[in-house]
């Protein structure tokens, strides 16, 4: 078994830190599709305390309209965000469909990385969940926090977070192991690339991270795919 989705990319051209341009962001199309991916979302970065909702949407859209048509028919594409998540994004009453992931009510969040998730982050989380939003936790690698206290990542999952973790961190020594534990409780839901480029968080990553998966914890492909195929058809 492979896994088929992709929740998180840095694909769309000249929006963000990820691919540069039209021919860069079909590559790294074509190879997610040749390894194993059939269904992508394009989630570039929105830093909410810098840009605003709209500005934001508009130049995503404008990008979105030129290059989805561009890319083979073999991959469907969803349009969505990477969303730092801060006050600014509730400063006013707004419709938050745009963020989420097309045609769902999930929308990928991130938080700095010295979140503690208590307080004010735990807040911004059920700011989310209460205008009928399911958050997207982005590469739960990144927070020291919550490699650390696992009970977090049960509240969070209580709360109706979804968790997600990079392909590419089951290739680093230092983080698998804890990773695969993870896994192995349920505490990550999906797998993402977080392609930015062929170099950072390749497309290669998610077969090598797939054949890690076969020899430690087979058990969790089924799982992993099964909660994908939930979110993107909601």
């Amino acid at each position: 078994m492979k896994l088929s989705y992709d929740f998180h990319t840095h694909i769309l051209p000249g929006v963000d830190d990820g691919a540069s341009d039209t021919d860069e962001a079909l590559s790294l199309i074509s190879a997610l599709k040749e390894n194993g991916v059939k269904k992508v979302c394009l989630t570039p970065h929105f830093y909410t305390h810098k840009e605003s909702f709209e500005d934001f949407v508009s130049r995503r859209n404008a990008a979105a309209r030129d290059f989805i048509p561009r890319i083979q028919d073999e991959v469907e594409v969803k349009l969505g965000a990477e969303v730092f998540v801060t006050p600014y994004l509730f400063s006013e009453s707004r419709d938050f469909s745009p963020l989420c992931l097309t045609g769902t009510n999930y929308m990928l969040t991130e938080f700095p990385y010295s979140a503690g998730f208590s307080g004010e982050t735990m807040k911004l989380l059920l700011n989310i969940r209460n205008v009928g939003v399911t958050p997207i936790l982005a590469h739960i690698e990144r927070y020291p926090k919550l490699m650390k206290e696992p009970e977090l990542v049960e509240e969070l999952i209580y709360m109706g977070v979804i968790i997600q973790s990079n392909a590419v961190s089951f290739t680093d020594k230092k983080l698998k192991f804890k990773l695969l534990k993870y896994l192995k409780k349920g505490y990550i839901q999906i797998i993402s690339s977080d392609v930015h480029s062929l170099r950072r968080n390749p497309p290669s990553s998610y077969k090598e991270a797939t054949e890690v998966f076969r020899k430690k914890c087979p058990d969790v492909l089924p799982f992993l795919e099964r909660n994908a195929e939930e979110i993107w058809n909601s």
